[in-house]
């Protein structure tokens, strides 16, 4: 019997502004291709709101179809469905159409709306382990639900914004670098077990032939990202290499307005109301679908984050591209990497205040450093360090801890037996109503077979006579 897993966040997986949304879809996507039936519950949510396109999309295709299979209901008021139903790379999606569409904003009716939906999903559904994400209250309490119900629960921690979380309602937590592991069990002691990143690498890497590198790139030019690193960093090689272009790829944020707030050690703004462009050397590139394109025009890509980084995704995708890294150590950066690139302390001032210009001492090593990955090739070792990335070894670790507890799971779950919320004789009430709803659908079934087999029996055969009228001669 093949194992099913019902994944269950606030926050939609088709959100393209969430990191963690992207990559446990591709988790998904890839468990599903191994043959478990794998179900998505989510609420229409993200962390930016143009995150929410994609969605949008699927809603208007949803809704063409609809009127194209129905062209008689086309003139006639319908009643709105409070979800979206669909299925994409064999995961099934239940999206609740939430009053809020940032988890901040989602209501106590919102939260009415999922809880139902989990609740049937798990009587119905009846999955094997609940796996998924989302660190507020409500959430936590539908994971104690599952668990009541003789479910077990598999965490995804992609960041490193859960300290001080004991987990008490996960059965596995699991995180893609062994540095975030390390901070939850030095900080709290807690169990996580590192698995890897979930990137698929044929919609990252770009056709060689048409690569045309000419820029040093950084990808989310936020504070936290090293942006006051990387501007500087911009400014001193320029003097050494005139001609060398640098890129910013925005993403969330107002990028200008960053560039407003960095400042030098003593105060001294970075950017001065009516001098000219700091920075004139940095071209300036807009958010885009297809990170492809960045990567075809990039020589050297730059990750000098100065906060902890879970993972560093768009290190591991440069590397898959033979793009050599230029990196902090901070967080799972040095897994992201690996031999690809080079690996530095980010400037002590910068990791005090991440709005801080490092200065030109700070930032003697990452020059040479650059100047380095730029004049050597790094093709064998980026090679080397994507085997180690590939998403399917990242798939197979993940299994090693998984698929035990899909297995206990299997043997434990009692979805209509007990619950954390409904009473004893409700549950049995549940119970019973689901029997019946059984019991009415196989008759329906019934029934219908048996009509199929009396019009087929009625049907005339070559010879004019009916089949269940022939006789033999």
């Amino acid at each position: 019997m093949a194992n099913k897993i019902l994944w269950y966040s606030v926050p939609a997986l088709h959100d393209s502004s969430n990191g963690a949304a992207i990559h446990n879809k591709i988790l998904l996507e890839a468990l599903a291709a191994r043959g478990i039936e794998v179900k998505v519950l989510n609420a229409f949510v993200a962390d930016d709101q143009r995150g929410l396109e994609n969605l949008k999309r699927i809603a208007a295709l949803i809704e063409q179809r609809e009127k194209e299979q129905h062209p008689e209901l086309a003139n006639k008021p319908q009643r709105q469905k409070d979800f979206l139903q669909f299925t994409d790379n064999k995961v099934e999606y239940y999206v609740v159409k939430t009053h809020g569409r940032l988890a901040q904003d989602v209501t106590a009716t919102d939260q009415g709306k999922i809880f139902d939906f989990f609740i049937q999903l798990l009587e119905k559904f009846q999955p094997d382990v609940i796996m998924g994400y989302s660190g507020d209250i409500f959430s936590c309490y539908l994971r104690h639900e599952a668990q009541a119900r003789g479910i077990p629960v598999v965490y995804a921690l992609c960041n490193g914004l859960h300290r001080g979380f004991a987990f008490a309602d996960c059965d596995l937590v699991f995180s893609p670098s062994e540095a975030t592991a390390k901070l939850y069990r030095d900080e709290d002691g807690i169990d996580v077990k590192a698995v890897g990143q979930f990137i698929y690498r044929q919609q990252v890497t770009c056709d060689p032939a048409k690569r045309d590198p000419k820029y040093i790139t950084l990808i989310n030019p936020a504070p936290e990202k090293g942006l006051a690193i990387f501007v500087k960093l911009a400014q001193l090689f320029n003097q050494r290499h005139p001609e060398q272009k640098f890129l910013v790829v925005k993403s969330v944020g107002d990028y200008n307005q960053l560039l407003t707030r960095l400042h030098y050690a003593d105060g001294t703004p970075f950017v001065k109301v009516g001098d000219p462009n700091p920075i004139p050397m940095v071209d300036i590139a807009e958010h885009t679908n297809d990170i492809r394109l960045v990567y075809a025009v990039t020589k050297v890509l730059l990750t000098p984050s100065v906060w902890h980084e879970s993972w560093g995704c768009v290190a591991t995708e440069a590397v898959f591209n033979n793009i050599p890294v230029l990196s902090s150590k901070s967080g799972g950066l040095p897994e992201a990497v690996r031999d690809g690139g080079i690996l530095l302390d980010a400037p002590a001032s910068t990791q005090k205040d991440y709005y801080c210009v490092p200065s030109d001492e700070e930032l003697e090593p990452w020059l040479d450093a650059l100047e380095r990955l730029l004049n050597e090739d790094w093709t064998e070792q980026c090679q080397k360090a994507s085997a180690y990335n590939d998403l399917d070894h990242s798939v197979e670790r993940l299994l090693e801890y998984l698929q035990p507890i899909m297995d206990r799971g299997q043997q434990t779950k009692r979805p209509l037996e007990q619950s954390y919320f409904f009473s004893a004789p409700s549950m049995r009430r549940r119970k019973e109503a689901y029997g019946q709803l059984a019991q009415q659908q196989q008759q329906a079934v019934q029934q219908q077979t048996q009509q199929q087999t009396a019009a087929q029996a009625s049907v005339p055969d070559a010879q004019g006579a009916k089949s269940k009228g022939k006789k033999k001669k």
